[in-house]
């Protein structure tokens, strides 16, 4: 395969880390899961997952079993949000 274009992706310095680590104890590069990504999209003409909302579930849960805080107005709703 004449590997003859090139893609560039904007992501988060600790995104690429991450992944690249992980990759690497598969045994492959960012760019060779690229390709078998962009592979998979081709052969199967759609994306090769589900994109779901679902992982954002328990955290949407988790913040609506915290307590109610009531504050009398922005200014109080603003001074605990910066000490926090």
């Amino acid at each position: 395969m004449n590997l003859d274009a090139r893609i560039q992706v904007r992501t988060s310095r600790e995104l690429k880390e991450q992944a690249t680590e992980t990759l690497e104890s598969m045994g492959m590069s960012v760019p060779t899961a690229i390709n078998i990504f962009l592979r998979q999209v081709v052969h199967e003409q759609r994306l090769p997952f589900q994109p779901s909302l679902f992982p954002y579930v328990d955290a949407i849960r988790e913040a609506e079993a915290e307590p109610v805080v009531d504050v009398n107005g922005i200014d109080e709703m603003m001074d605990l949000i910066d000490h926090a």
